[in-house]
């Protein structure tokens, strides 16, 4: 997959279909924009492309506050289901205060027209420009518009996955996305605790701007040094102690190799239970047994 800035400089001629959307955590309800594309890419001969955006539109329009910067998935991740799901040219432009004032008529004419369109892929709420526009402004080219995609009736949405991991529900975020929620990040020092009671854990610290699950205990696994392992996961201010810094701490079974320094991946795949505040080492101890016994099991 190539990825470039949309500029006439590092546009491909050959036809194409062209998929609109931000797709913030390519969910299942956006894999279907792609399971159509793929489909008239091979009926038309044409390769896919997206025309997307870096960061959110929202940050054009709203008060800032850090979680405006927060996405889904880091940039890596999102290439990655970019190319997963069959795309060979990515186009990013950025959305900013100039980009916000062009009428869809503008935008077909400064980005659409620009390519060799073989069709136009968007979703069932897809609209463009500073008016709104819809389908109807692509008229002169041949349009789909992806029907809802819906689970427990109720549509799959970046907004609705945001939800499930803010509460802590990676069992549904991981369903409404179609693969498991990951956060990735360096290891680093921590305060060496948990090795004192025979629980050492990798500290994770992401320098993506990525939503964390709700505070509490997780079944993970862990990528790191290209092997995957079952593992544990802490979120929280390790309470026990009194911490006042919140914490990704994963206890990794079966390992013991130093990897201060290293890029890990953590995957979220069951909620175990909420933070709990032990009056003393032995209870924590107590329940991280079982904690790992459940972790195991899984």
């Amino acid at each position: 997959m190539k990825v470039n800035q949309f500029s006439e400089q590092n546009l491909d001629a050959a036809p194409t279909i062209l998929v609109l959307g931000y797709f913030d955590g390519l969910h299942r309800g956006h894999q279907a924009l792609f399971d159509k594309a793929r489909e008239l890419a091979v009926e038309k001969n044409a390769s896919i492309s997206v025309l997307t955006f870096p960061e959110s539109p929202i940050l054009v329009f709203k008060k800032f506050n850090e979680d405006l910067l927060k996405h889904l998935t880091s940039p890596n991740k999102r290439l990655a289901l970019f190319e997963e799901n069959g795309v060979d040219f990515l186009y990013l432009t950025d959305f900013t205060s100039h980009f916000a004032k062009l009428t869809s008529h503008d935008f077909v004419q400064k980005y659409v027209k620009k390519l060799n369109i073989a069709a136009i892929v968007v979703g069932f709420d897809y609209q463009f420009g500073s008016d709104h526009g819809d389908l109807t402004q692509l008229s002169d080219y041949e349009s789909y518009q992806i029907a809802q995609v819906s689970d427990a009736g109720e549509k799959i949405s970046s907004t609705r996955v945001r939800q499930a991991i803010l509460d802590g529900d990676v069992s549904l975020a991981n369903h409404l996305l179609g693969y498991d929620y990951e956060v990735t990040g360096l290891v680093v020092h921590g305060e060496a605790r948990g090795r004192t009671i025979g629980y050492p854990t990798a500290n994770i610290e992401s320098k993506n701007y990525q939503y964390l699950p709700a505070i509490g205990v997780y079944v993970v696994d862990i990528e790191v040094l290209g092997t995957r392992y079952r593992g544990m996961a802490s979120i929280g201010y390790n309470d026990t102690f009194g911490g006042q810094h919140q914490t990704l701490e994963v206890n990794i079974f079966d390992f013991r190799d130093e990897i201060y320094g290293e890029t890990a991946t953590v995957y979220f795949l069951k909620r175990i239970r909420g933070m709990i505040k032990f009056d003393g080492v032995e209870g924590l101890i107590a329940q991280m047994d079982s904690d790992e016994k459940i972790s195991r099991e899984y």
